[in-house]
């Protein structure tokens, strides 16, 4: 995908090269991918969102064709990075649009630098806490179940796993060009490090910033349908000013592109 678009680049403090590309004029929105994906999952959003924003989408460190380093590979250090993104880039008023535990990346950079930069929010079917306290809280799982999928992941059934679970996030039957394009692309994340990643992600508790987020922005929030009841309780009660879109499995974005397409322009036309 990235071959139709300017190869580019940001080189962050620390001298880790991030991988970008950039397309279209105006406004700034910023793309982050989830877990052990690179801007490629965006391949289907990229063409509507430029036709009225600048759009940039990076891969993260250590994710896609962003370099491979050993240190700083948790969440706490992809807000700083973002940060850092933003101001090579001199963006302001921007959208920022985080898909799965990309959502993590926004809303540590909201909880570190506030939202003076931000325009408004787009966050794509995650919970701000993976880690549920009981068995009908909106999170990835409880502690015993996400220790299991980390150990899973550390080790050799890691890019089964992920393209299992890729193959869920469709609700049709997901394209074998497609998982094993995402499947190549999680490789270049070692195990190791894909892993120590999701264990730093259990770590955190960005519910008190998202929840600041609505006070401050406006924000849309896109889940798919396995987990939407006890997110939509989670969010009636905690942004109730926050608008939600309901679409699909985890990777409606590639499944129902046109729609999860309109429902982002929708939002940002009025906001």
């Amino acid at each position: 995908m990235s071959s139709g678009y300017p190869a580019l680049e940001c080189r962050l403090s620390d001298g880790t090269r991030l991988h970008l590309v950039q397309s279209g004029a105006g406004e700034p929105l910023v793309l982050i991918p989830g877990w052990a994906c690179s801007v490629d999952v965006f391949d289907r959003n990229i063409p509507a969102f430029a036709e009225r924003y600048r759009v940039i989408a990076y891969d993260p460190r250590s994710q896609g064709r962003s370099d491979q380093v050993a240190e700083g590979n948790d969440y706490g250090q992809r807000g700083i990075d973002l940060a850092e993104l933003l101001d090579a880039l001199d963006m302001d008023r921007v959208v920022l649009l985080g898909w799965s535990l990309g959502v993590f990346d926004v809303l540590s950079y909201l909880d570190r630098y506030g939202f003076d930069r931000v325009r408004s929010l787009v966050l794509v079917d995650e919970s701000p806490k993976i880690v549920k306290t009981a068995a009908d809280d909106w999170g990835e799982g409880i502690a015993e179940e996400i220790a299991g999928l980390i150990a899973t992941v550390n080790g050799p059934a890691y890019l089964p796993f992920f393209r299992n679970y890729m193959a869920a996030g469709f609700e049709g039957e997901a394209p074998d060009e497609l998982l094993d394009r995402m499947t190549n692309t999680a490789a270049a994340l070692p195990a190791a490090r894909a892993a120590a990643l999701l264990e730093n992600a259990t770590r955190h508790d960005f519910r008190a910033v998202s929840c600041r987020a609505v006070e401050r922005l406006p924000v849309l929030q896109i889940l798919r349908k396995d987990w939407s009841e006890a997110a939509i309780r989670w969010i009636r009660t905690n942004q109730p000013s926050a608008r939600v879109e309901v679409l699909g499995g985890h990777l409606m974005l590639q499944e129902y592109p046109d729609a999860f397409n309109q429902a982002v322009l929708s939002f940002l036309a009025g906001n």
